[in-house]
């Protein structure tokens, strides 16, 4: 009787088991219950239901299928991965870059080399079906316009559109001055650079420098880069450059020299003055008698003037010297006068003791008769 209430409680438990329903199946990453079973909450037992990867992905392997046993899923084996649209290609005159990869969902970006323009969509998406959306753009050559003409002047060649890198040459009519660039060419945003140059009248005026003659260089007219060399003449010396170039400003660079007089200082001198005395010589007179000479006297002579007090320099030394000569002269004169004075009267004392004539007087070196 036990055993046979123990074996028919048993198999009601085991018919309860197996009828136990299953819920709603998790799957795994980036994939989801494949047909109708997507709408279902609750499976029955025994139930078999199949996974699928979503859009843009596709299995790696495993077996998508799993089954409902007693209440509970058999486990999934199946893993999804994203799918590869591999490289887009090549463009010319341009490279592609993937940031992100090549996968579902990545994008690529189109760079065109430098003077040239993308046409086209610069990015793409890689599909759900492996493939690359859209058209892969391409790098066409950057072009510039013809650039305005120039104030007396003209360029070449003269084209209705021009590449990238092409040059153009600039030219200025007759005499005239190009200054700035004399090429320009298309840059990569379809300008030309650099800036145009203008064509300009230079005329620099006739250097004057006082003092200053031309050596070498330009002949008048001067334009633009004449160069001429200036010297100065004697006696005078140079200040500033000497050698100017005529700028695009009409005007001399450096600016003009200028030549200067020299001037040379008087030399300063010490002049030493020398006294010299001058002998007189008397030629021999008749020689007097004793008497005559007795009667002779000589006036005294004056006494010498005082020193000539001591100057600091040479100049106080000769008016010294010269004060002292002048009264040494003067002196000798003064000397002179009285003996030739006195010496007449003696004579004119003889004639009147002897009766001689008052006109009549010896000849130099000659003596008279006494009587």
């Amino acid at each position: 009787m036990g055993v046979t209430y123990f074996l028919f409680l048993s198999l009601c438990l085991g018919v309860a088991t197996q009828a136990q329903d299953c819920s709603r199946p998790v799957g795994g990453d980036n994939m989801g219950l494949k047909g109708n079973d997507i709408l279902l909450d609750t499976f029955a037992d025994q139930i078999k239901v199949t996974f699928t990867c979503d859009v843009g992905y596709t299995s790696a392997g495993g077996s998508p299928s799993i089954t409902c046993t007693a209440g509970e899923w058999s486990p999934l084996r199946l893993t999804c991965e994203r799918k590869n649209c591999g490289t887009v290609g090549e463009v010319a005159n341009g490279h592609i870059e993937y940031p992100d990869g090549t996968q579902f969902g990545d994008k690529y970006v189109v760079i065109c080399d430098t003077g040239y323009n993308r046409v086209g969509q610069a990015s793409n998406i890689c599909g759900s079906e492996s493939v690359w959306y859209g058209r892969l753009p391409v790098c066409e050559v950057t072009t510039c316009d013809p650039p305005p003409a120039v104030v007396n002047g003209i360029f070449s060649p003269i084209k209705e559109v021009y590449d990238y890198r092409e040059v153009i040459q600039y030219s200025c009519l007759n005499d005239i001055t190009l200054h700035g660039s004399k090429t320009r060419s298309c840059s990569s945003d379809g300008t030309f650079e650099p800036a145009p140059p203008t064509c300009k009248i230079v005329l620099c005026e006739e250097p004057n420098i006082p003092g200053g003659n031309w050596y070498e260089g330009s002949r008048p007219p001067y334009r633009y880069m004449s160069t001429v060399t200036y010297r100065c003449k004697s006696g005078f010396t140079m200040k500033g450059e000497a050698t100017i170039v005529c700028g695009i400003d009409d005007q001399w660079s450096p600016a003009l020299p200028t030549c200067q007089q020299i001037i040379i200082p008087p030399k300063v001198t010490t002049t030493t003055a020398t006294a010299t005395t001058t002998t007189r010589t008397q030629r021999p007179t008749a020689a007097p008698s004793p008497s005559t000479h007795a009667a002779h006297t000589t006036a005294p002579s004056s006494p010498p003037g005082p020193p000539a007090p001591p100057g600091n320099d040479g100049n106080a030394l000769a008016i010294g010297l010269g004060l002292g000569l002048t009264a040494v002269i003067a002196l000798l004169a003064l000397c002179g006068c009285h003996y030739f004075g006195l010496l007449e009267s003696f004579k004119e004392k003889r004639r009147s003791r002897r009766g001689i004539p008052d006109t009549v007087v010896p000849k130099d070196g000659e003596e008279l008769a006494l009587s």
